[in-house]
């Protein structure tokens, strides 16, 4: 069967409406993913399909990326065009919120990467180590969908004692007509499997052919698996691991930019310091996450502009204020890659371990190795007392990592309340905790599902 024809059999479900509507379709697609998964070749088509959803405009190109930023607090809306008002005021509810999209779209993404790990161990053709590569690659895109569900749809790991509160639906297996009445595991047992299946990508990453020709940071590999558990152990707050974890990256094949190349390093693709990145697609056309950001006349998609309350924290000089906002300056058939983990983020999870752990001469070292990388003029920052050290450090993660699509979750996992100072409208400012803080579960997913748990306040 011609690869294009694998690809399109693979990828048809993500353009069905809903799971209900998939699920109904059940025995018509069988015969097609039972002819994708006849051979190697069919895997790879199935993977590369996968790549190609995660470049969504409702996913890393788009809304997974900026309601972060949005809620909290390092861009506003401006002018007349505001797709995400009701996630900037926290006004989203369960039948319309604009990010319900987000929601069943991984969901999808997540079925299409269960059936390669449930097919790909019996294919016939291939070496086991190309096997591998598939099944790696797999498992560890299957651990960051679910990282991302659980970061919006629930609250964070230590809201409760024992994270015994609800978490999401874990997908680990392909969703069929008797098993999708499911019930949410709690937060605790999401992130049990994610480690567990970071974990299996580890292994299997250990021996394995390559099955994708290109740089190795435009797939999911074994460096960015260890950035991932350095995040799941940041986010539960398990400093050791969150330490050696970071340690083992930073010892890995990758080198931060200098001053001078760190801006034009966003119009760059694979460059040195990336670990993971989703390469701009062959031939695409739409809508970029540039398109949110860009103040430029033909940009007709813009509405984001950044906030006093992020820009105010830079200090004179510091070359990532240059300008406002300039990552992501180019949009839609001139967009760039979107850059998912980088090596600077991976200094601050080992600074911040760090400093919980009484290393505050480590800590000092990784927060001045990216505070004076990007002005060299503002000098080392000195106070070592762990209080002050750690919110400089998330100051710093603040002012390295916006609009990379982490800036709320760091208040959330930090137990801290919202404040936007520069912010017209309804809770610009939102104490924690807060029913608030998580997204409404689609109304149609509850409504599918009688097992299914909505969140409060919706």
């Amino acid at each position: 069967m011609n690869k294009k024809i694998r690809i399109w059999l693979f990828i048809l479900p993500l353009f069905v409406a809903g799971c209900a509507k998939f699920l109904d379709k059940e025995p018509e697609n069988k015969v097609s993913i039972d002819v994708l998964f006849s051979d190697l070749a069919g895997a790879k088509a199935a993977l590369t399909g996968v790549y190609l959803s995660l470049w969504s405009s409702d996913y890393y190109n788009g809304r997974r990326m900026v309601y972060p930023e949005a809620v909290g607090g390092n861009v506003k809306p401006v002018g007349s065009r505001q797709t995400l008002a009701d996630i900037y005021s926290f006004t989203a509810q369960a039948d319309s919120s604009s990010m319900n999209a987000v929601y069943s779209g991984l969901y999808t993404i997540l079925n299409n990467l269960n059936n390669i790990i449930e097919r790909v161990p019996s294919l016939d053709d291939g070496l086991q180590t190309e096997r591998n590569d598939i099944m790696a690659q797999a498992y560890g895109l299957r651990a960051l969908l679910h990282l991302d569900l659980v970061q919006l749809y629930a609250q964070p790991y230590h809201y409760t004692a024992d994270a015994s509160h609800p978490g999401i639906i874990l997908a680990t297996e392909p969703i069929l007509v008797a098993t999708a009445q499911r019930k949410r595991a709690t937060v605790a047992q999401v992130y049990t499997q994610i480690a567990s299946d970071l974990k299996s990508a580890e292994d299997l990453f250990q021996n394995r052919k390559a099955v994708f020709t290109g740089n190795r940071v435009s797939y999911m590999n074994s460096a960015a698996v260890a950035a991932l558990q350095a995040r799941v152990a940041l986010h539960k707050a398990e400093w050791a691991d969150a330490y050696d974890y970071a340690s083992s990256v930073i010892a890995d094949n990758f080198t931060l930019y200098s001053n001078g190349e760190y801006i034009s390093s966003w119009t760059t693709s694979a460059g040195k310091e990336t670990i993971f990145e989703l390469a701009v697609p062959s031939g695409f056309s739409g809508n970029s996450l540039g398109n949110y950001y860009t103040n430029e006349t033909a940009n007709r998609y813009y509405e984001f502009a950044p906030a006093a309350d992020l820009l105010d924290i830079f200090t004179d000089g510091d070359i990532r204020a240059s300008g406002g906002i300039f990552k992501y300056p180019t949009y839609a058939t001139a967009a760039t890659s979107v850059k998912l983990i980088r090596l600077s983020e991976i200094y601050l999870i080992r600074a911040e371990a760090a400093a919980e752990l009484g290393r505050s001469e480590s800590a000092l070292a990784d927060l001045n190795e990216i505070r004076l990388r990007a002005n060299p003029e503002a000098g080392a920052w000195s106070d070592a007392h762990k209080t002050a050290l750690v919110d400089e450090i998330l100051n710093e993660r603040r002012r390295e990592l916006c609009l990379e699509g982490i800036c709320f979750f760091d208040l959330l996992r930090r137990g801290l309340s919202l404040v936007r100072n520069d912010c017209e409208g309804n809770n610009c400012n939102v104490n924690y905790p807060s029913d608030k803080f998580v997204l409404p579960i689609p109304r149609q997913s509850v409504d599918s599902n009688g097992n299914m748990e909505q969140n409060p306040g919706y």
